[in-house]
């Protein structure tokens, strides 16, 4: 137990712990014109150990017995700071912590205490997340804890599947949907929000809050791990640093952060402990070991190890190529070299058409012979001559330069010139022997049915999961193994390091313009020629994409 003639109650979770201070006359902390209740934050310590039963894992059966982290530095300063008035100071608390060290059990705890421990006439108390499924996550571990406990199970009514009650005071708790339709009539004195990264908006949080103007002492208990840099997680996420750092006046905001540094050696154990308190606890230390070794042959994998396992905000929200293998792939042939090099070659081409102003890019593959082992690929890069300037500055790419290296193709006018482009493919495949030239038909019909008129060998290859996983994967293992030579071709470096894989239920990738930061189009062709070379089984190497490995 914190001793409060010694130490301020957890020191490092109030955001302006350097006004703390010993009233002597009164014996107690005082912050400004707040001061600290030893008392009830002890009741408050008191009520997970004496009434709450764990129920998962081998902790099962077991009274919960806060760690030190989760006493000192949430569940003392929340509930032991209190007003002149004498209610509670903090009324709303956002725990940033790394997954699996028990903050929704803390959360189902907090959800308890609001609904039984303020004696709230008629209280409500909710749970909410991104949908309903995630919000009665807690609400589910609360149920399961009340039917473990002898105590609770005597005040409270045995929890159905939508609603836990107190009959002596007409109290509720409840998991809602999440959409703010339909919740008119609701009187917030306790809200549990769930894995706040992963909300879309902050509708359904405003209109519950706002629905708490009646009640005496609201508690709002926000818990989360990192996510993507965007959406209102972000926002919420930078808003909590406001308040550490003081520049935000947030007097009754408390915020609590496991994190690692992104300057930190995320795969330094030292690190790891940095963003799971309850590292030996409930996060096994051959876990972290096990999950950041994978993390570190997949950039993907990096990714989800950063946000779930450090608590670290990244820029997507699934990297998906490392750019330093792909660096190992530039091949002996400079990119400007390929194209004498492959002529005559047997090929597959691929192209992925903007629609107006985008960047075009054509990609050939051309599989393994005698000469080289590994697949090469070549890339056309096409962009409209009047949105130079203005692709530089909002791309913050250097395209001036790509087009004065010839990496880079202009086409007349402010749009992609489709002539220029179809005229390029028909000089291409006098120069390569094209077995086929894939193109999405989303955009692409009127283009492919002139190139077939004129005898090319044209086929569609439509965009979903089925036709692009295995080609996707593909690409990923051949960056990963070195059997893909590049040339160094820069706009295709930058296509690269932007990419992001989007994933269905069954694990099937492809790579998604949505979820990436800038332009991924040369990697969207090249796909689309895999797609091609994976019918046809060109090479033993290529494997169907039940067989291929995860990308790297």
């Amino acid at each position: 137990m914190t001793d409060a003639r010694n130490v301020p109650p957890a020191p490092k979770a109030i955001a302006n712990a350097a006004g703390v201070a010993w009233d002597a006359d009164a014996e107690i902390w005082r912050d400004g014109g707040f001061w600290f209740d030893e008392a009830t934050a002890d009741k408050a310590v008191a009520f997970f150990r004496d009434h709450l039963v764990l129920s998962e894992g081998r902790w099962a059966g077991e009274p919960f017995v806060l760690e030190p982290w989760q006493e000192n530095d949430i569940i003392r300063p929340l509930f032991g700071w209190k007003r002149a008035d004498g209610t509670r100071r903090y009324r709303r608390c956002f725990v940033w912590v790394g997954r699996k060290n028990g903050k929704t059990e803390v959360a189902a705890g907090v959800a308890l205490l609001a609904l039984l421990g303020d004696a709230e006439p008629a209280g409500q108390v909710y749970s909410i997340a991104a949908d309903k499924a995630q919000a009665t996550l807690v609400f589910t571990k609360a149920a399961n804890m009340i039917s473990r406990s002898p105590t609770l199970s005597g005040v409270i009514d045995p929890p159905g599947k939508e609603v836990i009650y107190c009959p002596a005071l007409n109290a509720s708790f409840r998991p809602l949907s999440g959409k703010p339709g339909g919740k008119h009539g609701l009187s917030m004195s306790g809200l549990i929000g769930d894995e706040i990264h992963e909300w879309r908006d902050d509708q359904l949080y405003t209109f519950v809050h706002q629905s708490s103007a009646a009640r005496r002492q609201p508690l709002e208990f926000l818990i989360s791990t990192a996510g993507q840099k965007s959406g209102y997680g972000w926002d919420a996420w930078q808003e909590c640093q406001n308040v550490l750092d003081g520049t935000g006046a947030d007097h009754e905001t408390l915020v609590v952060v496991y994190a690692a540094s992104p300057d930190d050696d995320w795969t330094h154990p030292d690190t790891w402990a940095k963003a799971n308190p309850n590292l030996g606890v409930s996060v096994g230390l051959d876990y972290l070991a096990a999950e950041c070794a994978k993390a570190m042959e997949s950039p993907r994998l990096e990714n989800h190890f950063k946000r779930y396992h450090l608590n670290l905000w990244t820029e997507q929200a699934e990297r998906w190529i490392n750019l330093e293998a792909w660096d190992r792939c530039a091949g002996p042939r400079k990119w400007d070299e390929l194209e004498a090099v492959m002529a005559g070659r047997r090929c597959y081409g691929g192209a992925d058409l903007s629609q107006t102003t985008d960047l075009t890019a054509l990609a050939y593959a051309f599989p393994p012979d005698d000469e080289f082992d590994q697949w090469v690929v070549l890339w056309r890069y096409f962009v409209p001559e009047e949105k130079v300037d203005i692709r530089v500055r909002r791309d913050k790419a250097p395209y001036d330069r790509w087009i004065k290296s010839g990496a880079l193709l202009t086409t007349p006018g402010n749009v992609i010139d489709y002539g220029f482009v179809k005229a390029q493919i028909e000089a291409d495949a006098c120069k390569f022997r094209v077995e086929k030239f894939g193109f999405d038909p989303f955009n692409a019909m009127q283009l492919m049915l002139q190139l077939q008129a004129e005898g090319l060998p044209v086929e569609q290859v439509r965009q979903g999961y089925l036709t692009l996983s295995g080609p996707t994967k593909e690409l990923g293992r051949m960056v990963l193994d070195r059997n893909i030579y590049h040339g160094a071709q820069p706009v295709s470096r930058w296509c690269a390091g932007n990419v992001a894989v989007e994933t269905d239920a069954a694990g099937n990738i492809k790579p998604s313009k949505a979820k990436s930061t800038e332009r991924i189009d040369g990697v969207a062709a090249a796909v689309t020629a895999l797609a091609l070379a994976v019918q046809e089984g060109s090479d033993p190497m290529l494997m169907t994409s039940a067989d291929a490995l995860m990308v790297i």
